[in-house]
């Protein structure tokens, strides 16, 4: 009889979730179904195949959605992440520039706070000199005026005993000889207290002077002591006047030393000021610029820190996207593959002609008894193939200048003193005079005291203004210090909350990756306990099929996990009958009990081949779950870096928000001290403004009207002084030698 070809196998599975498990459901669908329905192996396996490629089809499906997702997650990933590191590299190009400007503020600021205290010892160096030579000027002078004082005085006090002398002389007896002593030890007093250097004692003095004033003091007590008086007072006077206008040159020299000096000291005090205030804010700058280049190197620093993570993650991210990519590229490839073959199987096997090929060459049963020395003219082998990612002398001209001084100066003192002496005794003006002296000494203190209080309000007017000025500046730089530290504030604000919005990005990345690896272990153990489940249902159906064969010692040979050869046995041809005699028994030989062994050898090595399958493809999915564990371990690594150099960049800006808050808050209480001065400092000048804008405003008109009361007191004192009664001219001797009259001392000051 002829032998049927072998049925064309099934063909091998590729590996992926899912398929192996679903193909061998098909299967014992299919075995089930044949077991019950006639048709013929050929359609059997025809209907597997459109079943796998249905399958197949429906996975492609699927997994492309999964990828599609994975994609956009990458795209969008890999894009944010490229754009934090080019916003990185931005800032910290900005912020190395502000290093740099920072760094060379600070240096330039040392160099001129340096030169500012070399100009600030100078200042003071040279105040201190002028200091020194001015006090050793004004204790020369007050030496020497003290001399000339004293003189004066002694000259002053001489003059008016001899004048009192003069009067005692003309009534004789006991009161002229009294008159003569006193006279005698006025004049020796005088000569005692004229200083050194001007004095009859010294070189300069005339042989002329020395012997009248010698003469009255050796002939006091002769008869010629009244003409001799006269001649004294002359002298004395003219001493008198002389000492006088040198005391005021040296005043005035003296006055107008103090002036420069203190013109001197003015420049340099507002100098120093200047050079003080300069330095004291540059010193401010400096720490400033300080502050800020240390806050910029921790950003810069932080910023370094957060773009190396990253890149770390974009890099791991890249990879594994990447690696994604070339995973679905070549299992998209290998399933089009498949579904090719199977493609091109079904054309093959449904086609008409294989139809009717098929029909009339494949019969029930397995073909028996091959003997393989034949060549058939056909290699039935399979193999598959494997894969692998701040002014003279009358008395009524006394009262005449005495007048005239009142009616200029609007003095009622003046005009009171000039009633008193119309109207003293005549002769008797003693008391006249010491009400002159105490006047002029009353001017004198009136004087002084309007000085000082002038001076004491231009000082404090000074003072003021000085202490306004530096209070204004201070304010001034507190406002904008607090607008510097405002603005800073913001800017590390405005950092921390996007370091925040990072953090919770990476936090939702972390998540997402977590989540989708869940979801993938979900799927691949699921996967696996279907394959597990599938092995132990074909390995039962193969122990069942193989039950019989054992239990009745039927030897089936080796099983091969393999198609090689398989098909299906075919029933034995019947022999040809024979017509036989009636008589003759018919045969009644049956089946061994082996007989279709081989039949049941075949499926049982198509389960084998499933079983391997299946198992191979727990295998396969076991090795792609842990490569895919160890990539999700790696991002989860360095998303958890980047987190935490996040957190430590959220953490460095809130402590550098917290130091500039503080230094804010401080240097608004230092603002608030500073106005609060200012308007102290304000309040004290509104408080001293009356009298003080008084005594500037109207100290010239007082003074010019005591220059004029002292003017006529002085020349009513020298009135009075040289006043002598007309009965008693005849007493009087004639003038002195001219050259007396001459006679002048040399001033104080060489």
């Amino acid at each position: 009889g002829s032998v049927s070809p072998a049925p064309t196998p099934p063909p091998a599975s590729i590996v992926f979730v899912d398929a192996a498990m679903k193909r061998a459901a098909a299967v014992l669908c299919a075995l089930a179904a044949g077991a019950t329905a006639a048709a013929s192996p050929v359609e059997r396996v025809v209907n597997l195949l459109q079943d796998l490629k249905n399958k197949l089809e429906l996975d492609e499906k699927k997994e492309q959605r999964v990828y599609d997702k994975y994609a956009c997650w990458c795209e969008k990933t890999t894009e944010r992440k490229a754009g934090t590191i080019t916003e990185a590299q931005e800032d910290l190009k900005a912020y190395g520039h502000t290093i740099l400007s920072l760094k060379g503020k600070v240096a330039t600021l040392e160099s001129e706070i340096h030169q500012l205290d070399e100009g600030i010892k100078d200042n003071m160096a040279a105040q201190a000199d002028a200091t020194s030579l001015r006090q050793k000027e004004n204790a020369a002078y007050m030496a020497e005026t003290a001399e000339m004082k004293q003189a004066l005085a002694a000259l002053q006090q001489a003059i008016e005993v001899l004048v009192a002398g003069t009067i005692k002389a003309k009534e004789g007896g006991a009161t002229l000889l009294q008159a003569k002593t006193e006279a005698t030890f006025a004049v020796r007093h005088v000569i005692d207290s004229l200083p050194v250097s001007n004095g009859l004692k010294a070189d300069q003095a005339t042989a002329d002077q020395a012997a009248v004033l010698n003469g009255f003091l050796q002939e006091g007590q002769g008869s010629k002591y009244m003409p001799q008086s006269f001649t004294v007072q002359g002298i004395l006077k003219d001493m008198y006047d002389t000492f006088a206008a040198d005391l005021e040159i040296a005043t005035l020299t003296e006055a107008s030393a103090n002036t420069k000096f203190e013109d001197f000291i003015a420049v340099k005090t507002i100098e120093l000021k200047d050079m003080e205030a300069d330095k004291a804010k540059k010193e401010g700058e400096k720490a400033e610029s300080e502050v800020r280049l240390a806050d910029t190197q921790q950003m810069y620093d932080d910023t370094m820190a957060q773009k190396e993570a990253d890149i770390e993650f974009f890099d791991q991210t890249k990879a594994a996207c990447q690696a994604k990519h070339e995973e679905w590229t070549t299992r998209s490839s290998m399933r089009d593959e498949e579904l090719e073959g199977i493609k091109k199987a079904l054309e093959i096997l449904t086609s008409d002609d294989a139809r009717e090929l098929f029909g009339s060459t494949i019969k029930e049963g397995k073909e028996v008894r091959a003997d393989d020395k034949y060549d058939t003219g056909r290699d039935i082998s399979f193999l598959q193939l494997g894969r692998g990612n701040s002014a003279t002398e009358a008395p009524e001209k006394a009262y005449f200048a005495l007048k005239a001084q009142a009616r200029k100066a609007h003095s009622l003192r003046l005009a009171a003193l000039a009633v008193q002496v119309r109207s003293a005794k005549v002769g008797h003006f003693d008391k006249v005079i010491v009400a002159i002296n105490d006047m002029i000494q009353t001017l004198k203190d009136e004087d002084a005291a309007d000085i000082q209080k002038r001076d004491q309000c231009k000082d404090e007017y000074q003072k003021i203004e000085s202490t306004s000025k530096d209070l204004e500046w201070k304010i001034k730089n507190n406002v904008a210090k607090i607008n510097k530290l405002t603005e800073l504030i913001e800017l590390l604000t405005a950092k921390k909350e996007k370091t925040i919005e990072e953090i919770a990005e990476v936090d939702a990345h972390m998540k997402e990756i977590t989540a989708v690896r869940k979801d993938e272990n979900d799927a691949f153990l699921d996967a696996k306990k279907e394959d597990q489940d599938a092995i132990d249902l074909l390995m039962a159906a193969r122990d069942a099929l193989s039950e019989y064969y054992k239990k009745h010692g039927i030897e089936m040979g080796p099983v091969q996990g393999s198609v090689k050869g398989l098909a299906f046995t075919q029933d034995e041809p019947l022999e040809p009958e024979f017509d036989v005699s009636a008589d003759q028994a018919p045969d009644a030989v049956f089946s061994h009990k082996g007989k279709r062994k081989n039949e049941s050898k075949d499926v049982i090595s198509i389960l084998t081949m499933i079983i391997e399958d299946l198992d191979d493809e727990i295998k396969n999915g076991m090795k792609a779950e842990e490569a895919a564990q160890l990539e999700y371990e790696a991002q989860m690594k360095a998303a958890e870096k980047l987190r935490a150099e996040l957190d430590a960049k959220r953490i460095s800006l809130i402590d550098a928000i917290s130091k500039r808050e503080g230094e804010r808050s401080d240097e608004r209480e230092l603002k608030t001290e500073n106005e609060a001065e200012l308007k102290d400092e304000q309040d004290y000048k509104a408080s001293i403004k009356p009298d003080c804008d008084w005594i500037v405003g109207a100290f010239e008109k007082r003074a010019a009207a005591r220059a004029a009361e002292m003017n006529g007191l002085v020349g009513a004192k020298e009135f009075l002084a040289g006043y002598q009664p007309p009965a008693e001219a005849s007493f009087v001797e004639q003038p002195a030698k001219p050259q007396l009259a001459q006679v002048r001392f040399l001033a104080m000051r060489q």
